[in-house]
């Protein structure tokens, strides 16, 4: 973890003949130095399942590729990818379009403290979703929330503290959790 804390970028094609792994947990955690994540870094990796965690604490990190995640249509969880990722100010648009088994965002965005808006229709296409515990947790500079962000999650149960200690946010949208089997 020493070693990791210094790197400040990630090579393109670094897993590129990697294309067996199931999981990515933990993989960047703690680069608190990591300022970009190339586009297509995950492309070759079809099968996985898990970014448990992935970007976790990568403090310098400021914004997501485009299309990051476009190829990974197996995984499940991004439970807490960029938690912590204090830095980060954008999420791009369709960024987990290509996700549909996905049933946890726990904690995906927690911690992000410069993260000021949410992309609309973030989640659409994610209809498995159990989870959003968490997800935007202590986003404290996010200023608004998109109407209907939840809208194709008829399936969560669980959105424990999902915008708990967001201090910046002036309202919530009207109907926010009424798609949904509980709220």
């Amino acid at each position: 973890d020493l070693y990791l804390v210094k790197i400040t970028s990630i090579p393109s094609g670094l897993f590129d003949n990697n294309t067996a792994v199931t999981n990515f947990n933990y993989c960047f955690d703690k680069c608190t130095s990591l300022q970009s994540i190339p586009s297509g870094l995950f492309d070759n990796n079809t099968v996985v399942t898990s970014f448990y965690y992935c970007f976790s604490d990568c403090y310098s990190l400021q914004s997501i590729p485009s299309g990051l995640f476009d190829n990974n249509t197996a995984v499940t969880t991004f439970y807490g990818c960029f938690f912590y990722c204090t830095s980060l100010q954008s999420i791009p648009s369709g960024l987990f379009d290509k996700n549909t088994a996905v049933t946890s965002f726990y904690q995906c965005f927690s911690y992000c403290t410069s993260l000021q808006s949410i992309p609309s229709g973030l989640f659409d296409k994610n209809t498995a979703v159990t989870s959003f515990g968490s997800c935007f947790n202590e986003c404290s500079s996010l200023q608004s929330i998109p109407s209907g962000l939840f809208d194709k999650n008829t399936a969560v149960v669980i959105f424990d503290d999902c915008f708990y200690d967001c201090t910046s946010l002036q309202s919530i949208p009207s109907g926010l959790f009424d798609k949904n089997t509980r709220s």
